[in-house]
């Protein structure tokens, strides 16, 4: 079956990387019936992963007083039995295929709460059903996904929201408000960087050497699902370490760039980046580096300068330390996005207040209002059910993983400035980049729409 989705992602991959063209867009979504509701004003929601943030997501989606968990699944069954224990209605399953297949109509909405690797075939499978999708962020593990993935939810036409739930506590909206003032006058540039992944899971590592026996409660085939096969090595994937390897992950810019950078496109309205660069290690075949710094520019718009916007990107605990001291900002947070304005300065973080800075003044104290949070899952939820808007749908939230993972990208030819045409979907300058942009699946886990 073909459709829009189809044929928009081919024409637009055929253009830019023939490797890209010929690895998408295999079958197209075929014809779902578009935005469900709920029997009797209820979402029937099933989800794809229910340990770590998967658990999290489950727990706040079913705190929703007009959901009914129908169906689990995690290729964990520990983790699975702890959650049907939590939700002893629900019918459990470790084959995400299997659960679409048997509770396709049984279902309204799916989260995805899987490693990287698997967002994008399990949100299309929910999507080509005309299911609503919650999926966490990154919305999908390369660019290519991240393109066909927000063209088929536009399709299709259900409600979606990624997992930043960042963009919906009390700091980020407070922050949003006093930008929307004009404090900071037009922005120059803007600089976002972490602490990940220094302590928080392996980068810069090798493929572990040897095999271990693979744990009875896990089915290690499907967690390796679409990407290339390995042997299981206790430690080296499963659980939280999977996130800095190549294979399954997106490394410091996938996890926490979705946060980080989120304010740095939502503020000033930015789009698609004109260029991006890297500085730093280029990594390995297995993982990413221990830190990296990648700097892109973005054209102009009603809240930046006149000639456009740089932005640029730190990770592995590395701060603009010289830009900081000058700004006399001493005291930074450790996980931060910067905006630097010809007014003033502001220091924005999702675990922070927001702090303003004056040129020749320092610190500015400010009272403001803090503006409430929103229940960030029960937002989707209540929009599924008819009433509202999501504000991290797959429209932008797809464009926001489209720029992380274009850094991922950069971080293959450092130094090298890539200009990126986002129309055509490739990097005129640097052809090799191209190949990047997209992978190849498994044999036998090809997936309709993407594959």
């Amino acid at each position: 079956m073909t459709s829009n989705v189809s044929r928009r992602a081919f024409l637009k991959l055929s253009a830019g990387s023939a490797a890209a063209a010929a690895a998408v867009a295999c079958q197209g979504v075929p014809g779902a019936d578009g935005r469900k509701s709920g029997g009797n004003g209820r979402l029937r929601h099933g989800a794809v992963g229910v340990g770590g943030m998967g658990g999290a997501d489950l727990k706040e989606i079913s705190k929703h007083e007009k959901v009914d968990v129908i169906c689990l699944c995690d290729v964990d069954a520990g983790r699975l039995k702890a959650a049907g224990e939590l939700h002893p209605g629900a019918r459990l399953y470790a084959d995400w295929r299997e659960m679409l297949e048997a509770e396709g109509d049984n279902l309204d909405s799916l989260c995805v709460s899987t490693p990287d690797h698997m967002h994008a075939p399990v949100t299309m499978a929910g999507l080509m059903r005309g299911l609503h999708v919650y999926c966490q962020k990154p919305l999908t593990h390369t660019v290519v996904e991240a393109r066909v993935i927000r063209e088929a939810a536009q399709d299709v036409g259900v409600v979606t929201q990624m997992g930043i739930q960042n963009r919906s506590n009390t700091h980020y909206l407070t922050a949003k408000e006093l930008f929307e003032t004009g404090v900071t006058g037009p922005v120059k540039s803007m600089h976002v960087w972490t602490d990940r992944p220094a302590g928080w899971w392996p980068q810069d590592v090798e493929r572990p050497e040897g095999s271990d026996a693979i744990p009875a409660e896990l089915a290690w085939n499907l967690w390796l699902g679409v990407a290339p096969s390995r042997p299981f090595k206790e430690g080296a994937y499963h659980g939280f370490v999977w996130r800095g390897r190549k294979d399954f992950g997106t490394g410091a810019q996938g996890d926490m760039a979705c946060h980080l950078m989120d304010p740095a496109l939502w503020f000033p309205g930015l789009g698609d980046p004109l260029t991006v660069r890297s500085e730093g290690p280029k990594p390995n075949g297995e993982s990413f580096p221990l830190w990296s710094r990648v700097h892109y520019t973005f054209p102009p718009t009603a809240s930046t300068s006149k000639s456009g916007v740089d932005l640029t990107w730190y990770d592995g605990a590395r701060k603009p330390d010289e830009l900081l001291k000058s700004l006399g900002i001493e005291d930074a947070y450790a996980n931060a996005c910067l905006f630097v304005g010809e007014k003033a300065t502001l220091l924005v973080s999702p675990y922070e207040p927001v702090r303003l800075f004056l040129p020749g003044v320092g610190e500015k104290v400010l009272k403001l209002k803090a503006v409430p949070a929103v229940n960030h899952w029960h937002q989707w939820v209540d929009a599924c059910l008819g009433s509202g808007q999501t504000t991290a749908g797959f429209d932008y939230a797809g464009l926001l993983s489209e720029v992380a993972l274009l850094g991922n990208v950069a971080l293959e030819f450092p130094g090298e400035n890539l200009t990126w045409d986002a129309n055509e979907m490739k990097f005129p300058n640097q052809p090799k980049a191209n190949a990047h942009l997209h992978k190849t699946y498994r044999q036998g886990w090809r997936s309709s729409g993407i594959c």
